[in-house]
């Protein structure tokens, strides 16, 4: 198929040598330098993947649509606005903090684990990520969904804590938090804390390679369909047609 990139940083470049590796077609890259607009010439593409600056991403979604391509949003920091999607006519797009399938399921063995330790109130739990000096946000959009999927099965927490805690901290919080360091492309780990022993959970990123391979994998799949989808839908579709 012929692909759009929006976003030509480190994603950016890795989307492009997915996507040939896959034997698509790059045929247009607009970078932060070059306005996404009506007029833009994306030559064909059935799809873009995008990942931009936060500010950016409701404009070219709309732009998308106005031009009747799919989108798959890799962008976070942007999520206090997704409601705006549905006022979008024709909008076409996928979104989702990391479209990693390993990023996935392991999201889903967080939500099974939370389950499982969810009645024994003796075992506290928490989420720590690291991502490379570079990474804009902080926590990662992964990190904050970890956090609701942890909270959503955890009776004794309530709330998620992103910042430091300056003193005793509140034993109904979960406690999220954040290391930038080097080049790091991204490690998150969970933690179940008890007396007697703890069990972690955590997922390593080798290279940005699982992210970009997602992304193209959800651009294959959006093609030709319209609406607002996330991960949940193009997992669903992907493991209905395994045969387990």
């Amino acid at each position: 198929m012929k692909i759009a990139i929006l976003g030509y940083g480190r994603m950016g470049k890795e989307v492009e040598r997915q996507a040939t590796l896959r034997g698509h077609e790059v045929t247009a890259i607009l970078d932060i330098d070059d306005h996404f607009s009506a007029a833009s010439k994306l030559n064909g593409a059935q799809a873009i993947i995008s990942f931009v600056l936060a500010d950016a991403v409701i404009d070219n979604v709309k732009t998308a649509a106005q031009l009747g391509v799919p989108i798959v949003e890799g962008t976070t920091g942007w999520y206090d606005r997704l409601e705006q999607l549905k006022s979008i006519d024709n909008v076409s797009i996928i979104y989702s903090p990391n479209f990693s399938i390993g990023v996935y399921q392991f999201t889903k063995l967080a939500e099974y684990a939370a389950r499982l330790f969810g009645p024994l109130n003796d075992y506290d739990c928490y989420v720590h990520e690291f991502h490379h000096t570079g990474k804009a946000d902080s926590p990662s959009g992964t990190a904050k969904k970890l956090a609701d999927v942890l909270l959503r099965n955890l009776p004794n927490k309530e709330k998620a804590l992103y910042k430091t805690s300056h003193g005793v901290i509140d034993p109904a919080a979960l406690h999220v938090t954040s290391t930038r360091v080097g080049r790091v492309p991204g490690v998150h780990e969970i933690g179940f804390d008890y007396l007697a022993d703890e069990i972690l959970l955590k997922h390593v990123a080798h290279w940005r390679e699982g992210f970009a391979v997602g992304a193209v994998r959800a651009a294959e799949w959006i093609a030709g369909k319209k609406g607002i989808f996330t991960m949940d839908d193009f997992m669903n579709d992907l493991f209905a047609s395994i045969s387990l």
